[in-house]
C-alpha cells in the first residue's frame, strides 16, 4: 500500500468531499463500500496532523450522495481523529484511521515513526567523584522529535572519551520519557574527565572532575591454594604520608593475615570462599573500604607417573587444575574434552590461561623451555604420491557415504522395514563353506540399473534409471567382479588387478567381515556379492554401497535385488600401475556395509555416520592385519610400531599394510590438523571424522574387548548386530559404559600411548601410535603435523611452567592436549579453560614423568 509521507509545516486543511445528490435516479443507491483517501500515510513528529477523506460508493463504484461517515482510530495513543477526518499524532506506532456508514467502513493506515530532532542532558554533568569510583548521578540525556515530544526505543552509545574510566552499559534504549543512562566510573588519573553519548548525528558530552583522594586501587585477590604460601599485596593511591591496613568487616580465610603494610600473606588450611572488607587510613586521617573475595582451592595435584586427574571446566573465579613443580623435568599433559556426541553443534571458544604461581622469597624465575624429544637416527619415511591420492579419495568418499546414509535413512521411513528382500542365506551359516565350494559360475554378463547420482533425490521414485549391461571380469566363492560394458571399451581394468582383490578379501576380508560383522545377506541366492566397476561412481569416490539395491522392485524400481558394491575404475588401475592398494581394503570396508545397511534396515536403524564407518574402517583395518600376520609381518594382536613398516630398500608400502597406512594417515591428519571431532566434519578442514571415529573404535576393541588376544570380533558383532540400539546408546549397551566415561578414557589412552608412563587401565594394546606415526607423512607435506602424537596444541616443544594464554575451538566429541615441563622453579600453574557459549568442556590431567 502506498503511503503519503506527511510534514508539519505542509500540512493542508481539507474537508471531507462528499458527492452531491444526483437528481433524477429512480432508485435510490444502496452503499457498498467506504473509500478513505490517502490509503496510508507517515508521520514523523507528536502533533502533526493528517486529513483523510472519505467517499461512499455503491456496488458499481459511483458516489452515494448526501451520506455521511463517522470516523474513529484503532489505537488511540498513536492517533486521534476528528469528525472532519483530521488525524492528530499522539505517539509512535500505526493505527487505522476508519471512516463508517452505517454497515459498511473503510480504513486508511497511519503509520508514526518519530524522527529524533535533538538530544538532551537532562542528569549527570559537571559532577566530581574520587578516582576509581561511580560519579554520584548517572549520566543520561532525553532523544525528543521536532514537538519536543519524547522518543522511546532509540539506541544511545555511551563511550568514555577520557580518563579511562569504563561505562556500563555501552548502550541502552531510551525509555517512554526517552531517556537513557549509563554508570559512568572515573578512572585513575585525577582532574578531568569526560564521557560522551551518541545517538545517530547527534552528540552529548560530560565531565566529572576526579578528586585525588585516597582511594584503594584494586582489591581484586588471585586465588589461593591449600598448602601454598601465599602473599599477594593491596594497592591504594593518593594517601598523604604512611598508610595502614585493617581488615573492617567480615574474616580472612583461616591461615591467612592482612599486613599493616597491605600484603595479605600465610598459607589457608582450608578450601571456600571469603568475602571480607579492608580499609586503609593515610597520615591526614582520610581512609577508603573496599570488598575483597578470596577464593581458597585446593592444594596441588599429587600425580604419579601414569596417573590422571579431571574436573570440568570453571567459571571465572573457580578451581582449575594446579601443576606442581616438582622437580625439573616434570612432564605434564593437559587434554581439554568435549563430551558431547550430537551431530547438530558447532565448535565452542575456549581460552586456555597458564598462571604461574612463583616463589617471591627465593626469587626464582622460569628456567628455560625444555627440548623436544630429538627425532631417532633413522631417514624420514616418505610416502609415494599415491597416498596422498589415496588419503584424498578416501575423503571425498567418506563425504559421499554421509550423504548416501541421509538418503537411506529417508528410505527407510519412507518404504518400511519390509521392503528388503529377505535373506535367502539366513540360518546355514554351517553349510556355507561347503556351498561355496559347489557354487556354480557367474553369468558372464548382468544388467545394472545404476545408482545416478544426479538423480539422487527421487531415491526410488519412477522412472528408473535404464539398465546398463555390466561383463565378468573374475570371481571367486565370495565376490563376482563385472566391468560397465561400456567402460570396458575404453578405459577397461586388467583380469589381474580383478583377481589381486578378490584373492585379498577371499584370504583375510570374508574371514574378518564374517567373524567381526556376522557375514552378509543373500537376497538374490547366488551367494556372491556382485561387484560392479562403473561410471556411476564419480570422479574422486573409491566405492559405495546403496542399500536400496536389496529392496524388492514394487517398493523400490531403482532396485537391482541384489547385494551390490559399486567402484570407481580408479581403483582398480593403481593397484595395476602399483601406484596404490586402496582397493583392497576398501572392498573389506564396503562389505562391511553390504553387512550392517541389510542388518539395520531390518532391525533397529542405522546407525550414525560416525559409528557405521568406524565400524567400516575396523573392517578394512582388521582384514590388513590379518594379511600383515599371515605374510610374516607382525602379528594382528601385537602392538604395531615404527619398526612394522617393511625394510628401507624401498616403499614403505606393501599391499598387506596399505589398509593400516591408510587409517593411520587419516588419523593423524585429523588429530593434527586442528579441530577434530569423532561425530562430525570439522568445518572447513580437509580431514573427515573417519581418522578419529575409526581411532576411538580401535581403542573400544583394544581397551574393552581384548583385541591383542584377538577377542574383540563378538564386540563389533553385537555391535552390528540388528536388535541392538543405534548409536551412541547401542555402543554403551554393548560395551557397559557411559560415553562420557568412555571419552574420557579414550583421551587418557591417547595422553600416553608411546610416552614411557605406565599405561593407564584402559589403554590401545595392538598399536604404539607415537612410534607408528613418527615419521608417516613427508615433511614438505601441508598435512603433516607439528610434534609428534597426540600433537599437541603447544607443538613439538612443551611450554614452560609460565604465564601463558591459547585460544582454540573444540568440535562435539573433540579433544586438544597441551604439553606442561616444569624446571623446578615456583610451585607450580593453574590451567584455566573457560568455555564461550553453550559448553560442556572436562580437562584432564596426566603426568608423564
Amino acid at each position: 500500500m502506498a503511503r503519503t509521507r506527511f510534514r508539519p509545516a505542509g500540512v493542508a486543511a481539507a474537508t471531507v468531499a462528499l458527492a452531491a445528490a444526483a437528481c433524477g435516479d429512480a432508485t435510490a443507491p444502496v452503499p457498498s463500500r467506504v473509500v478513505v483517501t490517502p490509503a496510508g500515510a507517515l508521520a514523523e513528529t507528536v502533533g502533526m496532523t493528517v486529513q483523510f477523506s472519505a467517499q461512499v460508493q455503491d456496488a458499481q463504484g459511483a458516489a452515494v450522495p448526501g451520506a455521511e461517515v463517522v470516523w474513529s482510530s484503532t489505537r488511540t495513543s498513536v492517533a486521534t481523529v476528528s469528525a472532519a477526518g483530521l488525524a492528530t499524532v499522539a505517539g509512535p506506532g500505526s493505527t487505522a484511521i476508519r471512516a463508517t456508514h452505517k454497515s459498511v467502513s473503510g480504513t486508511a493506515s497511519l503509520v508514526v515513526e518519530l524522527r529524533p530532532a535533538a538530544m538532551r542532558k537532562v542528569a549527570g554533568d559537571s559532577l566530581s567523584a574520587r578516582v576509581l569510583s561511580a560519579v554520584p548521578e548517572d549520566p543520561a540525556v532525553r532523544v525528543v522529535d521536532a514537538s519536543d515530544a519524547p522518543i522511546p526505543g532509540v539506541a544511545v552509545d555511551f563511550q568514555v572519551a577520557a580518563g579511562d574510566g569504563t561505562v556500563s552499559p555501552r548502550q541502552a534504549l531510551t525509555n517512554a520519557q526517552g531517556e537513557a543512562s549509563a554508570r559512568w566510573t572515573l578512572g585513575e588519573a585525577p582532574g578531568l574527565q569526560r564521557l560522551q553519548a551518541v545517538s545517530g548525528d547527534f552528540q552529548a558530552e560530560f565531565v566529572a572532575t576526579a578528586t585525588a583522594s585516597l582511594v584503594v586501587i584494586d582489591s581484586r585477590l588471585p586465588r589461593a591454594r591449600v598448602g601454598v604460601p601465599y602473599r599477594e599485596a593491596l594497592e591504594a593511591r593518593y594517601a598523604q604520608g604512611p598508610v595502614e591496613w585493617f581488615v573492617s568487616g567480615g574474616s580472612l580465610p583461616r591461615g591467612l593475615v592482612l599486613e599493616p603494610i597491605g600484603v595479605v600473606s600465610g598459607q589457608v588450611v582450608e578450601e571456600g570462599e571469603s568475602t571480607f572488607v579492608v580499609s586503609v587510613r593515610d597520615s591526614a586521617g582520610s581512609q577508603a573500604s573496599a570488598e575483597v573475595r578470596l577464593l581458597a582451592c585446593g592444594p596441588p595435584l599429587e600425580l604419579a607417573a601414569g596417573a590422571t586427574a579431571s574436573s570440568p571446566t570453571v567459571a571465572s573465579g573457580g578451581c582449575p587444575p594446579f601443576l606442581p613443580a616438582g622437580d625439573a623435568g616434570s612432564l605434564y599433559r593437559v587434554a581439554l574434552i568435549r563430551p558431547s556426541f550430537a551431530t547438530n553443534l558447532t565448535h565452542v571458544p575456549v581460552v586456555v590461561t597458564v598462571r604461574e604461581i612463583g616463589d617471591e622469597a627465593s626469587g626464582a624465575t622460569p628456567g628455560p623451555t625444555a627440548s623436544a624429544e630429538s627425532r631417532r637416527s633413522r631417514p624420514a619415511l616418505e610416502l609415494p604420491p599415491g597416498l596422498a591420492e589415496a588419503v584424498r579419495t578416501a575423503d571425498a568418499t567418506s563425504r559421499f557415504h554421509e550423504r548416501l546414509l541421509a538418503q537411506t535413512r529417508e528410505l527407510r521411513r519412507r518404504l518400511g522395514r519390509d521392503a528388503l528382500l529377505p535373506d535367502l542365506g539366513a540360518g546355514r551359516a554351517a553349510d556355507q563353506a561347503a556351498a561355496r565350494t559347489q557354487r556354480t559360475a557367474p553369468p558372464r554378463r548382468i544388467s545394472i540399473r545404476p545408482y545416478d547420482t544426479d538423480r539422487a533425490d527421487e531415491r526410488c521414485q519412477h522412472p528408473a534409471p535404464n539398465p546398463a549391461p555390466a561383463l565378468l571380469l573374475d570371481y571367486n566363492a565370495h565376490l563376482a567382479v563385472y566391468q560397465d560394458s561400456t567402460q570396458r571399451v575404453t578405459d577397461p581394468v586388467e583380469a589381474a588387478a580383478a583377481r589381486q582383490v578378490l584373492d585379498y578379501y577371499e584370504a583375510y576380508g570374508a574371514e574378518t567381515i564374517d567373524e567381526y560383522f556376522g557375514g552378509v545377506s543373500d537376497v538374490d541366492g547366488n551367494g556372491r556379492v556382485n561387484v560392479v566397476i562403473s561410471p556411476a561412481v564419480g570422479d574422486g569416490t573409491a566405492a559405495f554401497v546403496w542399500s536400496a539395491d536389496m529392496t524388492a522392485l514394487d517398493s523400490c524400481p531403482w532396485s537391482n535385488e541384489m547385494e551390490l558394491v559399486y567402484f570407481g575404475n580408479s581403483m582398480f588401475q593403481a593397484v595395476t600401475d602399483k601406484r596404490g592398494y586402496q582397493a583392497l581394503s576398501t572392498m573389506v570396508h564396503e562389505m562391511k556395509h553390504v553387512s550392517s545397511l541389510y542388518k539395520r534396515w531390518r532391525g533397529a536403524g542405522f546407525h550414525p555416520s560416525w559409528v557405521e564407518e568406524g565400524g567400516a574402517e575396523i573392517a578394512a583395518e582388521a582384514s590388513s592385519r590379518k594379511a600383515l600376520e599371515a605374510t610374516g609381518g607382525v602379528a594382528a594382536g601385537a602392538t604395531f610400531t615404527r619398526d612394522s613398516y617393511p625394510p628401507r630398500s624401498g616403499s614403505i608400502i606393501s599391499p598387506e599394510n596399505y589398509g593400516v597406512l591408510l587409517r593411520l594417515v587419516r588419523m593423524s591428519r585429523s588429530y593434527g590438523g586442528g579441530p577434530n571431532s569423532l561425530t562430525t566434519n570439522p568445518g572447513d578442514h580437509r580431514h573427515t571424522f573417519y581418522g578419529t571415529s575409526w581411532h576411538f573404535h580401535r581403542f573400544l576393541g583394544d581397551a574393552y574387548w581384548g583385541a591383542a588376544q584377538k577377542a574383540e570380533a563378538r564386540m563389533f558383532a553385537e555391535l552390528n548386530d540388528s536388535l541392538t540400539p543405534a548409536g551412541t546408546s547401542g555402543i554403551e549397551q554393548v560395551v557397559g559404559t557411559r560415553m562420557a566415561v568412555l571419552l574420557e578414557e579414550y583421551a587418557a589412552a591417547m595422553l600416553f600411548s608411546g610416552t614411557g608412563a605406565p599405561p593407564p587401565l584402559r589403554a590401545f594394546q595392538t598399536y604404539d601410535f607415537r612410534s607408528a606415526t613418527w615419521d608417516l607423512l613427508r615433511p614438505e607435506s601441508e598435512s603433516r603435523p607439528d610434534g609428534l602424537y597426540p600433537w599437541p596444541v603447544t607443538g613439538p616443544t612443551p611450554w614452560a611452567f609460565a604465564d601463558a594464554k591459547r585460544e582454540l575451538e573444540l568440535a562435539p566429541a573433540g579433544i586438544a592436549f597441551f604439553d606442561f615441563q616444569s624446571d623446578g622453579a615456583g610451585h607450580g600453574i593453574e590451567v584455566e579453560a573457560t568455555v564461550s557459549g553453550v559448553g560442556v568442556v572436562r580437562v584432564l590431567v596426566g603426568r608423564i614423568r
